[in-house]
């Protein structure tokens, strides 16, 4: 037994001293992400800064020379004088080969440019021309005009032959996407989503396609004996001259290249409201009777002045369902139906009860004075900035709203009336059935931001179709008049309660044109209410000094403030912002 607890003795202390360590595998995770919620927060508050413009000569860089190294020499060179009388062209060739040795401002490398003739007929037209200051590209441009000829600039030297001779021929291979092919061959267009599923493509038909649209585009198959292009629903097999097989390159690069934006959109809005009133509402009664009011009772709105709550009273909010007639009360059975509150709005101090209510007698007559004395102030502020990348020339919508339902129609209400008074006397009572709402509808409420950008062909600059359009809810109007319902002595009045919403829309349309990563600034959305009463009691509120205790002034104000700062940026299929500047190959030379 003591050779066993011996045994079993180290292994209950060392789990007892693993059971008092920390998990290790616990805390870096808690750690982890009190991190990154820390992160999300700072990103927040730097959201907040208001975006800086850019240097727009930061940004007007030219594009990236993506012309071959002889070509730049071309353009390079620049001959002082030429002057050809009646030269062969086998004779012209070495003589600007030696020019541009002599004129070549490269420090480092070959100079000059090799220009050869292939000439199989041996045609040799003479050349006469008087040239100055011209660079070595354009005097070429001359010299194969005159002599009826082109020229090709390979990768060490420049060919001329005549226009129709025997050329070399090459084959390249050039990756198509199902798009790239689609939009080349015209069938995107026509495509419709409706329609039952497309047949399998017919390649062969699609190579036809293909094949005249390049040669529309340019690329010459007719005229060169021996080219060829095959299409295997993948790639584009084409067997053509360099400079066709140039141009084919440059085209495929146009259609294939895929131009997507990246929109950042920050959305800031401030709102401020404020509420200052001050004033004393003054009733008077006798012992039996109330003069601004019933039965010797003081009531808040019995007074000579109003506050800026009663001032600016929906008046829809009064609708009451009335029964009156034998077994009613005196007065009759008043039911409030009060129309649907505003959310938000401008501040009036309802609800709020006054600051002092003062009561005394000056002889037969109670008097009663309401001492309202208010400030309040409130503020709101909205930050949103919504990110996301959009195919050139397709519509993107930034929508931050709220959703408000509203019904469109209203069944019909309903009300029948006995002979029976409500208070249980009789056969039968009152009943009234309120209309049922239907077709209810959706409308967004806040600030919605509709934008298609468009990149230019220099992939320098984007063009912006934008359309903002900010939405306010400002409360109900009723439609309809009263149901009234007769049957003996009752009669039953009812309201329509058919309450359809009221919205504040501010709504910019415009189009502009932004350098890649530039920003821009949308204002001027602000709108300002202001609300203000100012009464007082005739004579006595005119009198100085003592004349401000029968006089009541209230003002209430809604800043609102909206800013909407818009940023493109051109960005790659993987997600990454393209230099400034990059554009497509610049095509082939002419002849």
């Amino acid at each position: 037994m003591s050779a066993t607890s011996r045994r079993i003795t180290p292994t209950i202390i060392w789990l007892s001293l693993w059971a008092l360590l920390p998990l290790p595998a616990q805390q870096p995770a808690a750690g982890e992400r009190a991190h990154a919620g820390a992160e999300l927060l700072r990103e927040v508050d730097a959201a907040w800064r208001l975006p800086v413009p850019e240097n727009p000569a930061a940004t007007d860089a030219s594009g990236l020379d993506t012309a071959s190294p002889l070509k730049r020499k071309l353009e390079a060179i620049v001959l002082p004088s030429v002057n050809f009388s009646a030269m062969e062209l086998n004779r012209v060739a070495p003589t600007l080969s030696l020019i541009s040795m002599e004129f070549d401002p490269a420090q480092s490398g070959p100079k000059g440019v090799n220009i050869v003739v292939l000439d199989p007929a041996n045609t040799n037209p003479k050349i006469s021309l008087t040239l100055r200051d011209m660079s070595l590209k354009r005097v070429l441009d001359f010299v194969a005009r005159a002599a009826g000829c082109e020229y090709e600039v390979q990768a060490d030297a420049v060919v001329l032959r005549p226009v129709g001779g025997v050329k070399e021929l090459e084959t390249r291979f050039h990756a198509v996407s199902r798009s790239t092919v689609l939009r080349m061959t015209g069938r995107a267009a026509n495509q419709n989503t409706t329609a039952p599923a497309a047949p399998p493509p017919d390649v062969e038909a699609e190579g036809r396609a293909i094949r005249m649209f390049l040669q529309l585009a340019g690329v010459d198959f007719d005229g060169i004996p021996g080219s060829t292009l095959a299409f295997d629903g993948s790639q584009i097999i084409a067997t053509q001259t360099p400079r066709n097989l140039q141009r084919l390159a440059n085209i495929l690069a146009r259609y294939r290249d895929v131009r997507q934006v990246e929109i950042e959109a920050k959305f800031m809005e401030v709102q401020q409201g404020a509420l200052e009133e001050l004033g004393v509402q003054w009733n008077l009664a006798t012992k039996t009777a109330q003069l601004n009011g019933t039965d010797g009772r003081y009531t808040t709105a019995g007074g000579v002045t109003r506050t800026l709550g009663e001032a600016f009273r929906n008046a829809t909010s009064t609708q009451q369902i009335s029964i009156s007639g034998e077994g009613q009360p005196e007065g009759g059975l008043n039911l409030p139906a009060a129309a649907p509150s505003i959310p938000g709005g401008v501040m009036l101090g309802t609800g709020v009860g006054p600051l002092a209510n003062i009561t005394g007698s000056i002889g037969q007559f109670d008097v009663n004075a309401i001492v309202r004395a208010l400030s309040q102030q409130s503020g709101t502020e909205l930050l949103s900035a919504p990110r996301l990348t959009v195919l050139s020339g397709n519509p993107a919508t930034i929508t931050v709203a709220q959703e408000m339902r509203y019904p469109q129609s209203y069944g019909q209400i309903q009300s029948q009336v006995g002979t029976g008074s409500i208070s249980g006397g009789g056969s039968a009572g009152v009943s009234i059935t309120s209309g049922t709402p239907q077709e209810f509808t959706t409308r967004n409420i806040g600030v919605e931001l509709r934008v298609t950008p468009t990149v230019e062909e220099d992939n320098r600059s984007i063009s912006l179709d934008l359309n903002p359009k900010v939405t306010e809810f400002e409360g109900f109007v009723e439609y309809g008049g009263p149901s009234v319902a007769i049957s003996g002595g009752t009669t039953v009045t009812v309201p329509p309660g058919f309450y359809q919403p009221i919205f504040a829309v501010r709504e910019v349309t415009t189009r502009v044109t932004l350098w890649d990563g530039a920003t821009l600034i949308m204002g001027g959305l602000t709108r300002e209410d202001v609300k203000k009463v100012n009464d007082k009691v005739p004579i006595l509120g005119s009198v100085p000094i003592i004349g401000r205790l029968f006089r009541t002034k209230g003002e209430s104000t809604q800043k609102r403030n909206l800013l909407i700062f818009v940023t493109a940026n051109l960005v790659t299929p993987g997600g990454a912002r393209t230099a400034p500047g990059v554009a497509a190959a610049e095509p082939v030379d002419g002849k």
